[in-house]
């Protein structure tokens, strides 16, 4: 009786770890941008858009993207439409996959 308590009790714990533990995978969204602003930040050395989704979301709600290319920042236009594509991971910033106008 014992063995069959204690071996129930350590498949119900597994079970519950098992279905606790999630992997965090990286989640890429493609959508149509409005740049609002861009920028190079000296401190973290990287160049950097602010945009939002017109069909989602107001200018007032623009969130920053990084741009790992600093040729493609160049080319980027602010107050321009693109098609594009971004990555975000959790408590990382957001880096820009591809951009293209539309």
């Amino acid at each position: 009786m014992k063995k069959a308590f204690s071996f129930v009790m350590m498949t119900l714990l597994l079970l519950l770890t098992a279905c606790g533990y999630t992997v965090k995978t990286p989640t890429t969204t493609s959508s149509m941008l409005i740049v609002v602003e861009k920028g190079y930040s000296s401190e973290d050395e990287e160049y950097w858009i602010k945009a939002y989704d017109p069909n989602n979301q107001t200018k007032e709600e623009a969130f920053r993207i990084i741009v790992q290319d600093e040729l493609a920042w160049g080319l980027i236009e602010k107050n321009k439409e693109y098609i594009s594509a971004y990555t975000t991971e959790e408590n990382s910033p957001r880096v820009l996959e591809t951009m293209e106008p539309a």
